[in-house]
Parts: structure tokens; sequence; C-alpha cells
């Protein structure tokens, strides 16, 4: 234990747990810088972990939040831990044990979705959130949006069209409620974004300090493995099952799955075509003509690079994973 917990690793967790604490003040109450300070919140703890081991850690992190609690309240203090410490450990231990970039993304963002998913069931159990309410307030901005159109004269251009406030009132319900169908989807995309971001700061912070950092392969080159796919068959199954049996629950769950793959499945698509744009050695005119023209038609080229995604997910036609099999 005396190993561990030397006098230069307390000293420097209690410095860290500090400047944790002052990142997480200055973001409450600067909301002009609060999204960088939003970025590098978990830092502090990565590099106390790094320098010396993960029991420091977590003392420091507990420290930090103990910080908080005393500078913004308990509640606020809970919340803090709940959201950013978990990743900062997890990130901390990868970093320090050379996991490779893409275990510690995939492991990072596992730990976002959970700690997002308790963050919002201790909201509600805690009643800082009521879900009804919110659901209620969202219905309302319908009858408010309709009638700020009519104070503006808007409603008769809509008539003109062919579109009665009836059928306005029905399009603008049915774009709140699947809002509310989606939100699992749109939590689980957040939490991969904040897991993504956090890795990318704390590597360009680690490697400025002289820190080894995992490589990062060019975005060309990005890949998942092929047994991916069965969570898109899933998806599917659960929605078609749902449709046909009137089982929300299974349709809800299941096009929640078909959002966030699709996000995926675009990344991944966008990584197919960097890689022949590389490999055909386009020129900087003829990138412009065509990114220009997946502008033009965004619903279009969306779709097809989806497909794309698909198509290299199931068939690794670009043939990373074998190269990763052969080496």
């Amino acid at each position: 234990m005396q190993k561990l917990l030397s006098p230069r690793s307390l000293t420097e967790g209690a410095l860290m747990a500090a400047i944790t604490a002052i990142i997480a003040l200055i973001g409450n109450f600067l909301p002009i810088i609060s999204v960088f300070s939003f970025l590098i919140i978990a830092v502090p703890i990565i590099i106390v972990i790094i320098r010396n081991n993960l029991t420091t850690g977590v003392i420091a992190s507990i420290v930090a939040t103990f910080l908080v609690a005393v500078l913004m309240g308990p509640i606020t203090a809970f919340f803090f831990y709940l959201q950013f410490m978990p990743l900062a450990l997890a990130y901390g231990y990868m970093f320090k044990n050379e996991y490779s970039a893409g275990k510690i993304l995939a492991i990072g963002t596992f730990v976002a979705v959970v700690s997002t998913i308790l963050l919002m069931l201790f909201t509600m159990i805690l009643g800082q959130m009521d879900f009804e309410q919110q659901k209620l307030a969202l219905q309302e901005t319908v009858d408010r949006t309709i009638a700020l159109y009519e104070d503006y004269g808007l409603m008769d251009r809509f008539e003109e069209q062919g579109l009665s406030k009836a059928d306005l009132h029905t399009m603008l319900t049915n774009v709140v409620n699947f809002f509310i169908r989606v939100l699992p989807a749109l939590l689980i995309i957040g939490s991969v974004f904040t897991a993504a971001t956090h890795f990318l700061m704390a590597r360009v912070i680690l490697k400025r300090f002289g820190h080894q950092v995992p490589h990062i392969p060019p975005f060309s080159q990005w890949h998942l493995p092929w047994y991916v796919v069965w969570g898109r068959i899933a998806g599917w199954a659960g929605y078609l099952i749902g449709d046909f049996y009137h089982q929300e629950v299974l349709r809800v769950l299941g096009q929640n799955i078909l959002i966030t793959y699709g996000v995926i499945l675009f990344i991944l698509g966008l990584s197919v075509l960097a890689f022949y744009f590389k490999k055909l050695k386009l020129s900087g005119l003829t990138r412009l003509l065509v990114i220009m023209t997946a502008l033009l038609f965004l619903n279009g080229f969306i779709f097809m690079t989806i497909f794309i995604g698909m198509f290299d997910l199931v068939l690794d036609h670009r043939h990373l994973n074998r190269g990763i099999k052969e080496n």
C-alpha cells in the first residue's frame, strides 16, 4: 500500500483533483467555455493514473468530487462523478496499459453509455426530471408553434399550398413523437461522441506532455469486424416483429438500434470513400466536385454511404480484417 500511495503520488493526485474541480467550476459558471471544459475535464485524472496507478486515480477522483460538492452542492457533485469519472478512470487504466485505440474507444463508449443510462435513471429517481412533464412540454410546443405561425401570417401561406391547420398539427405532432421514440438512440450517439472527443483530447494533451499514446490509423483504414452486423440484423428483426405483432416496445427498440447503426455505418462508408479517394489519387478539383455533388443530393448520398458501409462490413472488400488475421 505504501508503494501504491507514495507521498509524490498523493501530492500529484491532490493537485490533479484540484485542477479537475476548478475545470468543473469554470464550466458550470462560464457557459461560453463550458464546451471546452467538458472536453478536458477527465484529462487530469487520466494523467494521474498514467504517472502513478489506478488507486491514486480513484482517490483523486473522489477528492475532486468532494471539492465539487463543497463548491456546487452534493447533487451536482454526484452527477459530476457519474458523468465524467468512470470514463476518466477507464481511459487512464487503458492508456497506462497501452491498449489499442480501437479497444480504448470501444470500452470507453460502453462506459459512457452506461454512465448516461445511470445518469438518466438517477435524475428520475431524485426528481430532477419528470419525463412525462417533458413529453407534455414538447407536445405543447406544437400548439405554440402553430399559434406563432398564425400571428405572423404564415398559416395563410401553408393553406395556399394545401396544408391545413389540422394537417400541420398532425405533422408537427408526428415529429415530436418520433423524437421521443428515438431519444435512446440519440443518447447513445451522444455517448459515442463523448467517448470519442475525450479520447482525442486526452491523446493530444498526453502527447504534448511526452507520454506514449496509442496510434490512430488513417481514416481510410477504419473498419469493424464482420460480426458487428448481427446488431443491425437484430434491430431489423425487432422492428419488423414489433410492427407485425403490434408490439410497440419491440418496434421502438428496433428503430433505435437501426438509427444507431445508421450513424456507425455512415462513418464506415465515409471511410471507404476516403480509401478510394486515396487509392485512385483523385485530384483536388475532382474531390471538390464529388463533395459538391454529395451536398446537392444529400439524402441520396447518406443512404448510399450507409449501404457502402454495410457492404464493407459484411464483405471486407478492403481486406483490412484479413490483413490483421494474417499479421
